[in-house]
């Protein structure tokens, strides 16, 4: 395992990179890494993690916290990561070695380049110096707000870190490398500009590179700076260096070159990317580093703007270039062309500045010739339509003054130093100005709500808009909306976004015919899956997953999608998620069509179908209580890694809730499919419930009863329904819930299975407590309790007197308490999380109740430390709910308003209307009680 803390914050193993995301959990981390090796106390701890606002046992909380990373650091590196949180007397200790951290790493390779800067090995020092140089990924600990000893180390870092780059650049000119000294303290003698030492090897590289009059600029501006600042004057060594510039002699200014003013015409006007244009903007008018020229590449896909973008900036910004401005289409993703090789480009560019390249001596000395042609004269150059970071390199300038704009599908991460302008969809606003550019502004505005659909049917995509929009000027019998009805089917759309020479089937197309051109595997196996994108037509993909639906091996199928990321087939939306834009998406419906048979898309998909079978089963027993009714998992294929604890259950089920519904929404033909579809429905509703996803969970219950009628599969059904009821008490329509629970008893009594029913009747009688039917609550809840403790279930004996217990909270709360106490011995039996944290909540009420807030507060408190782990949503929505109140009935508003802020939010991202509800409620009652209070001055 590696920590990462040079820069984000990070835990990575074996590819996996995993970032810590409470603030508490981060700020333990990092507390612990600051004092690696040594015992930090508790008292420290608790102080670094909650201040003044210490909660009631600070030891039990940090205990908790400490657990919860522990957790964290097995799911990333199992027991091994596991053993480096060490408890101690009286505190804990942290024990990473050199290999793992990486400020040790740092550390080591700086200490090894010293000494090998001291017994004179040149090439070594400069080495280690470029190996520490590879690990410092930016400020330490990602920038996060950090106080009292994290804040010290993240300030010795940093100034660790600028000796650094200088002590590389010494290394650098005593390699004869001083093109290298320029690159690594350009940018920081301009944020560090008190710092001499910087400035005076910046002054030596320029003075080696044959540069002396930047030379004396850079010392005239340093003096002027420590004069204004200080008071002072340059140390010795950089006046004795100043003297030597003084001698050097300068060479007659050569004749006036060409001014060469190749831009295309301005034909389309640029809507929207105020954003982009300004980081452009940016990039090109601020003082460009010493010795540096300023790159900018703006990427994406197809049809996206990126050549409008840049001739936009490019001509607007023309007159900071008065030596000229060159441009050359280099033909990476042209249909029916071959890209521009490096040495054509360079021909063309050299004889554009009036110039012939050195005859017979390669693209090599080309280049360093356009370099020389390009030095100390200010052009910009517009490199439209590049292939790769290969075919640009050689092209670009050398030194100062010269701007470069790359326009490209592929990124160019591979060339350093360059300002990123990536581009994706315009925001439906920019696509509606767009529209009303071309076919005019009043014939959109009559139509808003046909002209926002349109926009949302051409994903956005300037050139799908653009063609909507020229074809609707051309046809002014069109309304918006007859449009948008030829664009709804996924084929019409794309055979309706073609005129003339611009066509987004075409456009979109080219990259991935290029991908089947290709001589390599890679690009083969790119253009495979990119055709199973087509086949699965799953909202977003992973390497697990395109693995499965070719049968290839996850390494090979992550190389694959990092393939089509490069060429802006797809986008990785997060870290290992894969999306295609919706054109994009259409394109390989359309391709898995034409050049993929019926029954190998038929045979793939039932594989993948098999696969989330299996690994939504391995979530949900992990998630699950250990008895859960109707609720039979099939046994995973070889191969199937099924998530094994809850974390990672949790999280899995959460990533692919979308694609786990996208494939129960599809129909699968034949019986075969029926267990499957089960399966993976059962699993589903199970993972949704603890969510708190009522309306998904509503829906997928249904489809799972519908497959089970279809089978015959009775007590998958009876499951079902009792899903599809647990759906309709969390949002709150507790009559829809008991119809179903009835149907469910009769189901359960007439195939005889006893187990179920006692379930049953416990659930029956919760809802008829909510229904305010208390009598008969009583009676079911108490009949149900009889036959669980008179059959030894003791599952549903802990659920049965929870529900007892609320019951009485409405008759005699005193009484509640002892029903919610002896569910929570149960559930520490048991050792299931679930019942503790629900008694634990449940307690909290009834004192509540007994106008007893404070040591409400206490159990609401201990119920929500652990929640994060094992908790389900309907659980945490009490637990905050009731803390609220708590803290509200003891006239704490402030925080009160703070954690009922924590439950909207949480309510808000479920789309959870009824917890919504129940939130808004108590905010109002809050509100108005900080509207009460006297104004402090």
């Amino acid at each position: 395992m590696q920590i990462l803390v040079l820069g984000l914050l990070e835990l990575r193993h074996e590819g996996r990179a995993v970032v810590p995301t409470a603030g508490r959990d981060r700020a333990l981390l990092v507390e612990l890494i600051v004092h690696r090796g040594n015992v930090v106390s508790t008292g420290h701890l608790a102080e670094v993690l909650w201040g003044a606002d210490q909660p009631t046992d600070p030891a039990n909380a940090l205990q908790v916290r400490v657990s919860r990373l522990r957790a964290l650091l097995r799911s990333v590196a199992g027991p091994a990561g596991a053993s480096l949180l060490h408890t101690r007397p009286g505190g804990y200790q942290f024990t990473p070695a050199e290999p793992e951290l990486d400020v040790l790493a740092y550390e080591a390779a700086l200490t090894a380049a010293s000494q090998a800067a001291a017994d004179e090995d040149r090439a070594a020092a400069l080495m280690l110096h470029e190996r520490a140089a590879a690990l410092w990924r930016g400020e330490p600990f990602g920038g996060m707000p950090v106080g009292g000893c994290a804040a010290a180390e993240s300030a010795r870092l940093d100034e660790l870190h600028l000796t650094a780059c200088e002590d590389r650049a010494a290394a650098a000119l005593r390699a004869r490398r001083p093109a290298d000294v320029l690159a690594a303290l350009g940018a920081q003698v301009a944020a560090h500009p008190l710092r001499e030492r910087a400035h005076a090897l910046l002054i030596a590289a320029l003075r080696d590179l044959g540069r002396p009059a930047e030379a004396l600029a850079a010392y005239g501006r340093l003096r002027t700076v420590l004069a204004e600042e200080l008071g002072t004057e340059p140390s010795p060594e950089l006046r004795a260096l100043h003297l030597d510039l003084l001698r050097v002699t300068a060479a007659p200014a050569p004749a006036p070159p060409r001014r060469p003013a190749q831009l295309p015409p301005k034909t389309v006007s640029l809507v929207g990317r105020s954003d982009e244009r300004a980081v452009l903007d940016d990039a090109l008018t601020r003082d460009m580093p010493a010795g540096a020229s300023t790159v900018v590449v703006v990427s994406g896909m197809g049809g996206v703007g990126k050549t409008v973008l840049a001739l936009s900036a490019a001509h607007e910004l023309s007159e900071r270039f008065p030596d000229g401005q060159l441009f050359v289409r280099l033909h990476g993703a042209t249909p029916g062309l071959e890209a521009v090789a490096p040495a054509g480009a360079l021909d063309t560019l050299i004889r554009s500045l009036g110039d012939a390249p050195p005859p017979g001596e390669g693209a090599e000395a080309a280049a360093a010739h356009l370099r020389s042609l390009l030095a100390g004269r200010r052009i910009l150059l517009v490199l439209d339509d590049a292939l790769s970071a290969a075919q640009v390199r050689p092209l670009l300038p050398a030194g100062p003054g010269c701007a470069v704009i790359v326009t490209s599908r592929v990124r160019l991460a591979g060339i350093e130093h360059a300002v990123h302008v990536p581009l994706g969809p315009l925001a439906e606003e920019d696509c509606v100005a767009l529209l009303g550019s071309v076919a005019g502004r009043d014939r959109i505005a009559a139509e808003p709500a046909a002209a926002a659909q349109l926009a949302e049917l051409c994903g956005g995509l300037p050139l799908a808009l653009r063609i909507s929009a020229s074809r609707l000027s051309a046809r002014t019998a069109w309304s918006v909306s007859s449009l948008v009805e030829r664009l709804t089917g996924h084929r019409e759309r794309l055979d309706e976004l073609d005129l003339d020479d611009l066509s987004v089937r075409g456009t979109l197309s080219v990259t991935y015919q290029a991908l089947t051109r290709g001589t390599g595997s890679e690009e083969r196996m790119a253009a495979e899956v990119f055709r199973g994108i087509g086949t699965l037509d799953l909202p977003h993909y992973s390497a697990p997953v395109v693995a499965v639906l070719l049968d290839v091996t996850e390494h090979q199928a992550g190389r694959a999608l990092d393939r089509l990321v490069d060429v802006a087939l797809l986008e990785e939306t997060h870290l290992g998620r894969y999306a295609p834009h919706d054109l994009v998406r259409d394109v390989c419906r359309e391709l898995a069509q034409q050049e993929t048979d019926r029954e190998g898309r038929s045979v793939a998909v039932a594989r993948v179908l098999e696969w989330y079978a299996a690994m939504a089963g391995g979530a949900a027993r992990a998630l699950l209580p250990s008895r859960h009714r109707g609720l039979v998992f099939l046994a995973p294929g070889n191969g199937v890694r099924v998530p094994v604890d809850a974390t990672r259950a949790a999280a899995w089920s959460e990533v692919e809730r979308t694609n786990v519904l996208a494939l129960l929404g599809r129909t699968f033909p034949g019986p075969r499919a029926h267990p499957v579809v089960i399966q993976l429905g059962m699993a589903a509703c199970a993972c949704l419930q603890r969510q708190g996803r009522f309306a998904e969970l509503l829906a997928a219950g249904g489809i799972v009863a519908a497959t089970a009628t279809a089978a015959g599969d009775t007590p998958a059904r009876g499951a079902a329904w009792n899903y599809m009821a647990a759906a309709h008490w969390g949002a709150g329509r507790h009559g829809e819930s008991l119809a179903l629970i009835d149907d469910c008893l009769d189901l359960w009594r007439a195939c005889g299975d006893t187990d179920a029913e006692r379930g049953e009747l416990c659930n029956r009688g919760l809802l008829l407590d909510k229904l305010d039917r208390l009598e008969e609550a009583r009676v079911t809840l108490l009949d149900c309790l009889r036959l669980c403790e008179e059959s030894g279930d003791r599952y549903n004996e802990a659920i049965t007197l929870s529900h007892l217990g609320n019951l009485h909270d409405r008759i005699d709360a005193r009484l509640s308490i002892g029903f919610h106490q002896r569910s929570l011995r149960l559930g520490e039996e048991l050792e299931h999380a679930v019942f503790m944290d629900t008694a634990r909540c449940n307690i909290g009420y009834a004192l509540l109740a007994l106008d007893r807030p404070g040591e409400a507060q206490l159990h609401f408190e201990a119920a929500l430390e652990l929640l994060d782990v094992d908790g389900q949503w309907t659980t945490e929505r009490e637990i905050r709910l009731g803390l609220s109140r708590a803290l509200r009935e003891q006239g704490a508003h402030q925080r009160a308003a703070r954690e009922c802020a924590v439950l909207l939010e949480l309510s808000g991202s479920r789309d959870d209307t009824y917890s919504l509800k129940l939130a808004r409620a108590e905010a109002a009652v809050i509100d108005e009680l900080l509207a009460a209070e006297p104004a402090t001055t």
